[in-house]
């Protein structure tokens, strides 16, 4: 299903991340010098929204606006980490619609760790190029 159809509220997840070799490779060839050695915490944020965007459809000439991010508490990088999409918020002007979604991630005792939020844009005005 589209991401746009999907109503505000509705959640994703929870996804489960490593770093394991295997996921340090995908990661190292979209992002380059980096290693399993040389991950930062952004990793996280990348994987889990790559995950989000496997299971949704997104429309046809969407664009990431931005990216925020805050960190609560330190964790482990060889700690499971679970991320948690939820979309926040979603609203149209002039014929797009830009839609929010905040990502929580928490260890497995279910300690927050931090949140990330993205904007979406979709231009919904029904025109084609």
């Amino acid at each position: 299903m589209a991401i746009n159809n999907y109503e505000t509220g509705h959640k994703f997840g929870p996804y489960e991340l490593n770093y394991d070799e295997k996921s340090s490779i995908e990661y190292s060839k979209a992002i380059k010098n980096r290693d399993i050695n040389f991950h930062s915490p952004f990793y996280l944020i990348s994987s889990s929204f790559g995950i989000l965007l496997e299971e949704i459809d997104l429309e046809e000439g969407a664009v990431h606006l931005n990216q925020s991010v805050n960190w609560i508490n330190e964790f482990d990088k060889v700690e499971t980490i679970f991320a948690s999409p939820e979309i926040i918020s979603k609203s149209e002007r002039r014929g797009n619609v830009f839609i929010k979604i905040k990502i929580e991630y928490c260890n497995k005792s279910k300690m927050k760790l931090g949140e990330s939020v993205s904007t979406i844009l979709i231009n919904n005005s029904g025109e084609k190029d």
